[in-house]
């Protein structure tokens, strides 16, 4: 049988025609059987295509699923995760909505998403002096959302792996204090007459490496003095909602968030010292928030601390201790989670087990926590060379 041919004489393939006005056309069913069809201006684009699709069908990949766009598939990757807390799974639809919805990417279908158009985005958050912090979030939201397009069919590889790894961290982001500069800060602290109200706080927060969140929402009920025991089971979270800013008890970041740690003797006397302050001056908080009251730490007027609080007494300690004349030690700019980031790295040096720091930290992943580990190795294994640098080379 004669088999059809295209206005150049050439032998069109199964499913494959040429229309008057000489578009070319190819018609197949895809896996839930269909019928689709494909147009191009040549035969040559149009069998890029076929292989493209005949390669889908037959590993049963569903190329229609990938007519989506990025929001529409954000929407239903966000609406499975379950095990987030309400607080987080807020906090990454308002940075998706802020700056994702509305761009070019956001509204691209998945089938036509290329890793140089993620690699934009990226770079237009760099433009706008966003930390790479920020960046690596929205990694974690944009790579987990096309995995799971991924894993349904939709599409045959993720376009977003790798992408990550083209931007550097910022040089300040996983700062720790050196042993030197942590007794430093304390020192200044305990002996200021402004400051040393504040001792307390920033004792507890480097020995127990717990979130700011974790420490401002801390009640006595979770403090067991006889166990020595801190329970973390909830976190404050200051933010604005139905047009007004407030404080909100959510639950710790992910599951692995809920856990006890055990105090350290400088903990136990550091919330003792915090109890003795609060009740000698009057200061013990009188509000409740979604259930919790009676909040370790708190502000003169007796309410939670809020965490931009904490940030800014952090910058004028610093501040303060730097304009003293003949300090031996500088410290550096530090935020809350700095001092977190300390305390993890004072207990991964004193040779804490990965798996128990993993625990305290409340890392989901004990990667997180081998990161630690992997710095305090390599500033050892500096520290072995530069020995060298004392011995004579003789040539």
């Amino acid at each position: 049988m004669e088999r059809r041919k295209d206005n150049k004489g050439r032998v069109l393939q199964k499913g494959e025609s040429q229309r008057k006005d000489g578009l070319y056309v190819y018609q197949y069913k895809d896996i839930s059987g269909k019928r689709r069809s494909i147009y191009t201006n040549n035969l040559s684009d149009l069998r890029k295509q076929e292989k493209q699709i005949n390669r889908d069908l037959e590993d049963n990949i569903d190329t229609t699923g990938a007519e989506i766009t990025l929001n529409e598939q954000f929407d239903k990757y966000i609406s499975l995760k379950t095990q987030l807390s309400n607080s987080t799974k807020q906090n990454y639809i308002d940075l998706w909505n802020g700056n994702l919805r509305d761009n070019v990417l956001g509204n691209k279908k998945l089938c036509d998403i290329r890793k140089s158009d993620i690699l934009k985005f990226y770079n237009l958050l760099s433009e706008r002096k966003l930390k790479y912090s920020t960046i690596k979030i929205f990694n974690c939201m944009i790579s987990p959302c096309l995995d799971l397009a991924v894993d349904d069919d939709i599409i045959r590889k993720n376009p977003c792996k790798g992408c990550l790894s083209e931007f550097s961290k910022d040089s300040d982001e996983r700062i720790s204090l050196t042993v030197q500069q942590q007794e430093a800060l304390l020192e200044f602290i305990c002996q200021s007459n402004v400051y040393s109200v504040h001792y307390p706080l920033i004792m507890f927060m480097i020995g127990t490496a717990v979130r700011c969140g974790e420490a401002i929402g801390l009640t006595w009920d979770d403090v067991d003095f006889k166990n020595k025991e801190i329970s973390i089971n909830h976190q404050l979270i200051y933010k604005k909602s139905s047009k007004t800013y407030g404080f909100y008890a959510d639950t710790p970041k992910t599951d692995s968030g809920v856990r006890i740690i055990p105090m350290t003797t400088d903990v136990y006397k550091a919330l003792l010292k915090q109890r003795k302050n609060q009740f000698s001056k009057g200061y013990r908080t009188n509000v409740e928030i979604d259930g919790y009251n009676d909040f370790v730490f708190s502000t003169k007027n007796r309410n939670p601390i809020m965490p931009s609080a904490v940030n800014n007494l952090l910058l004028n300690i610093v501040n303060k201790y730097n304009s003293t004349c003949n300090r031996e030690v500088e410290l550096p700019h530090i935020s809350a989670h700095n001092l977190r980031h300390t305390g993890c790295t004072r207990m991964a040096e004193a040779g804490v087990d990965p798996k128990v720091l993993q625990y305290i930290m409340g890392h989901s992943k004990i990667s997180v926590t081998m990161d630690v580990y992997n710095h305090i190795s390599q500033e050892r294994n500096r520290k072995e060379m530069d020995k060298l640098e004392k011995i004579r080379m003789i040539g």
